[in-house]
């Protein structure tokens, strides 16, 4: 079997989830091509009204954008008519957008080619996106538009399908793979005891105040994150860290596992701003569990201020990776026997390129949020 995975170098998860697929691909032994030019050679739908009014020379830069598009388009046609299926490496909500790329066009020039998505989570067990996206809520940043559901796919990947919600009835079928982070990058250097403190959110900063002033009072130096890096850069930095707080509620959460990877320890004021990484999805109405690595402080200073203290006696970096190991392999290694399961079912048929057909739509899954007896609390947060 030949696998293309679509991905990009962005300063972003593209590039580690694409590289850790590619190592789990050649564990179980299918033979994988990375395109990093993938994402951006996808086909996209005209858009309406563009170039209207521009001058010669704006219609002439348009015309030739077009064709850079189109003979990039062409040559990643060539490279995908050489293997049995493609993988193309997203995130909710962006992969769902109707503007990501033109799916008529790709199926009609792949008609055969089973295409199936790689995220860090998935959108059947997010049931509060799948609300925002169905509605293009403005202040989630959804555009206008068409959107997709299950159905964009003819199978979705995940790191995880955990969150705060379950998956949604009749949006079953997504196969948990995990990542695959064993790279020379990620690893445990001699260091002092050291903080991390996340890019600033500016609708968080009561939280940020608490853990600066905490690191502080207990003589902990610290660094923090601003403007941009390149994974090397970053992860750099994260193996000069032993800690590393939390700044937001993630969707995911990929720093998470690569300070994890370095040795390192997690520090969150609230449980809920890591659900991706409880051990299990909770009952409605219940907090979700943590495993061992990560230290929720309920956004007290001196509780954190104690824990800081305890650290500075009792970390050790190689306990936090045995830890990690131990706690989530799935975010370490991956699952590379739940990844070969679904190459079985590419050769055997059972998945294929009309599967997407199977998967529901947006508007299903957002009838299927709407059935849930939690539904009225969802629809408030969101307005909130």
């Amino acid at each position: 079997m030949r696998v293309a995975i679509l991905a990009n170098r962005a300063n972003s998860f593209y590039r580690p989830l694409a590289e850790g697929l590619e190592r789990m691909f050649k564990q179980i032994g299918v033979e994988a091509i990375l395109l990093y030019d993938g994402l951006e050679s996808l086909p996209r739908k005209p858009l309406g009204g563009v170039g209207h009014g521009a001058n010669w020379k704006g219609k002439l830069f348009l015309i030739a954008q077009g064709s850079v598009a189109w003979l990039n388009y062409k040559r990643l046609l060539r490279r995908l008519r050489t293997v049995d299926f493609a993988v193309i490496v997203g995130h909710m909500p962006g992969a769902y957008y109707d503007l990501l790329f033109d799916d008529r066009q790709l199926r009609h020039d792949l008609p055969r080619l089973p295409i199936i998505l790689y995220d860090l989570i998935y959108l059947g067990s997010r049931a509060d996106w799948v609300t925002w996206i169905h509605d293009c809520v403005a202040s989630r940043r959804v555009p206008k538009g068409k959107h997709w559901g299950a159905n964009r796919y003819d199978h979705h990947l995940c790191i995880t399908e955990v969150s705060e919600y379950a998956v949604l009835p009749g949006a079953e079928s997504y196969s948990r793979i995990g990542l695959n982070l064993i790279d020379p990058s990620l690893a445990i250097e001699p260091r002092e005891l050291c903080a991390l403190i996340d890019f600033e959110r500016p609708d968080h900063l009561p939280e940020r105040a608490i853990q600066i002033q905490a690191c502080l009072e207990a003589g902990i130096p610290f660094k923090v994150l601003h403007g941009s890096y390149s994974m090397a850069e970053i992860r750099k930095i994260y193996r000069s860290c032993s800690l590393y707080f939390i700044a937001h509620t993630e969707s995911f959460g990929l720093p998470i596992c690569e300070v994890q990877a370095c040795g390192g320890v997690i520090l969150t004021p609230y449980a809920n701003w890591c659900h991706a990484h409880f051990f299990e999805t909770p009952e409605p109405g219940q907090g979700g569990r943590l495993p061992e690595n990560f230290i929720v402080y309920n956004n007290d200073q001196q509780q954190l201020v104690s824990e800081l203290e305890r650290l500075k006696r009792d970390y050790n970096a190689e306990v936090a990776l045995a830890n990690y190991r131990r706690d989530q392999p799935h975010f370490s290694r991956g699952n590379p026997e739940e990844l070969a399961r679904v190459v079985a079912m590419i050769e055997a048929g059972t998945i294929n390129s009309a599967s997407h057909h199977r998967h529901p739509t947006l508007q299903q899954l957002a009838e299927a949020v709407a059935a849930q007896p939690w539904s009225c609390a969802l629809q408030s947060h969101g307005q909130g």
